[in-house]
């Protein structure tokens, strides 16, 4: 049987698919993570996710230079939470693309950055919902 969490990402990624938006700097991420047998991953996972992406399946969307900036300011402003890049990259695409939702295992950061498109104090929802 798989953990929760696991069963919950599952159904969320079976539900959610097409309409997910997955910044480039994310590929080598998610595929590290699916092919992670400690995270019940497999290679053969990578390489189901490369050929969706091949096929057209997921959006993969680039950041540009203004992401970048947005990117640097965010790892500068937030660098005592240890703030990553694929993280950072992530608020600057939802910035860009006024997204209200981010699906996201890493839910620390998210909660903690202020995104500049939403009202003070708010923060997007993040998915899956636990």
């Amino acid at each position: 049987m798989l953990p929760t969490g696991t069963t919950r990402c599952t159904a969320f990624l079976r539900e959610n698919w097409s309409r997910l938006v997955i910044p480039s700097l994310a590929v080598t991420e998610i595929c590290h993570l699916l092919a992670d047998p400690r995270r019940r991953g497999r290679t053969g996972l990578a390489a189901e996710f490369c050929a969706a992406v091949a096929a057209d399946e997921l959006r993969v969307i680039e950041a540009t230079p203004h992401d970048y900036r947005r990117m640097a300011e965010l790892l500068t402003s937030y660098a005592s939470l240890r703030l990553q890049v694929v993280d950072a990259c992530i608020v600057a695409l939802a910035e860009r693309l006024d997204l209200r939702e981010v699906a996201t295992l890493d839910r620390r950061d998210l909660l903690v950055v202020a995104p500049r498109h939403l009202p003070k104090g708010e923060h997007p929802t993040l998915l899956p919902a636990e």
